[in-house]
């Protein structure tokens, strides 16, 4: 009994060293608990992984990886190793890891890449994804499948950043195990072009899988990092000054012009090239061979209203374009701001739940933006910035094969 008043008296006669102490206690049994719940998911993963690499290991197959290790702030290529390639190593994959050193790298390795492997995996962010998936769509319409591993801190495959290890490190390892599972699905894409008078050669498309964002919410979200000192509250801190500021893209000024959407006629669908060799990838071994469906034909499908253009003029505080069914595109045009203060509340809900219950979403098949140019205006596709200039986005259904935790 003693020695627990003596303990008492020394607490509240040291209340601010006791209370450091406690801090770090509870830090250490959080992080310890925490540790070895990852221990555990990781071997579960690792354990299903190895029992494919038992059957695959007399004929290894060739995974390339495309690692960006400047994403997340530089610790994209530390936490594949960690959680991601023991998974892929155990499954019995010969894994070739090429790390992107410049913008654009991704896209130009893809471009000169003589032969596929079996799959393609790409650890970063949605920019690198979408490096890839123009490469692979720029050189050849039969693509192999692509695995995305949600190392970057912006990833549209993700639910993103929780700040908890143990989600995060699940998600990643789910990602890992998807290829392994050979979870194979179809993703639309949207296909970005300029609107120029240059040559070809100087106008190649850009392809997205996420989302055109133009507006002030994205110049906004872009300067985050200027606010490193607040920790986990830089994005809130990042709206919080900016908003009254000038330098965000408050009115987008453009010309809208779309068409309808449409799920394929003879105005804007052609056959499809249909591969006759057998693709001889790893997962068919696992999988049920699909019949032979005859490619769809359009050219006596009429449908009058898929060649129809509307026009919208006018000012909007964002614009936003993603691909939404396989006939459509999803765009929204928010309405321009009155006051920084609900700015400021809007976009904090929308960092905190992903989305600010925008306006109704206008469907379309092709958008056009012409917008009024000025000079350091920038917008994003798939999180990755470009100058801002005259576009046309159209939707390609069904264009790339991706490794999916949800099949």
């Amino acid at each position: 009994m003693a020695f627990v008043v003596k303990f008492a008296k020394n607490v509240r006669n040291h209340w601010k060293k006791s209370l450091f102490a406690a801090t770090l206690v509870s830090y250490g049994v959080s992080y310890g608990i925490d540790k070895l719940k990852i221990n555990n998911l990781m071997k579960n993963y690792c354990e299903e992984a190895s029992t494919y690499g038992a059957v695959l290991g007399k004929s290894p197959q060739r995974v390339i990886v495309l690692v960006n290790p400047a994403a997340n702030r530089r610790s994209a290529e530390e936490t594949f190793k960690k959680y991601c390639e023991p998974i892929l190593h155990l499954a019995g994959y010969l894994v070739d890891i090429v790390k992107t050193d410049s913008e654009g790298h991704a896209r130009r390795y893809i471009e000169e890449l003589q032969q596929f492997p079996s799959a393609i995996v790409v650890a970063g962010g949605d920019g690198t994804v979408s490096e890839v998936v123009t490469g692979l769509l720029r050189k050849s319409e039969d693509t192999c499948p692509i695995g995305v591993l949600p190392v970057g801190r912006m990833n549209a495959s993700s639910t993103g950043r929780t700040g908890n290890r143990v989600e995060e490190a699940q998600q990643l390892a789910e990602a890992a195990i998807s290829i392994v599972r050979g979870n194979v699905a179809k993703k639309h894409v949207m296909k970005i072009e300029v609107i120029t008078d240059q040559d070809e050669e100087h106008r190649r498309p850009v392809y997205a899988v996420g989302s055109f964002q133009w507006g002030a919410f994205r110049d906004i979200l872009c300067l985050r990092d200027h606010y490193w000192y607040t920790g986990p509250l830089r994005e809130y801190m990042a709206f919080l000054v900016n908003s009254f500021r000038s330098h965000p893209t408050w009115e987008c000024s453009a010309t809208i012009t779309y068409t309808p959407p449409c799920s394929g006629c003879n105005n804007c669908r052609t056959v499809e090239k249909k591969a006759t060799a057998s693709n001889g990838r790893w997962w068919s071994a696992f999988s049920p061979r699909p019949e032979n469906v005859p490619d769809k034909n359009f050219t006596h499908v009429v449908n009058e209203v898929c060649a129809n253009v509307n026009k919208i003029d006018g000012k909007h505080s964002e614009i936003t374009v993603g691909p939404a069914t396989e006939s459509g595109l999803h765009m929204v045009l928010s309405p321009l701001e009155t006051s920084a203060f609900t700015f400021i509340r809007k976009s904090w809900k929308r960092l905190q739940n992903g989305t600010d219950n925008p306006q109704e979403a206008i469907e379309a098949r092709t958008v056009q933006i012409l917008p009024e140019l000025k000079e350091d205006k920038y917008y994003s596709i798939d999180n990755e910035e470009y100058d801002v200039k005259p576009i046309k986005i159209t939707l390609i259904p069904h264009a790339i094969k991706m490794f999916s935790t949800n099949v």
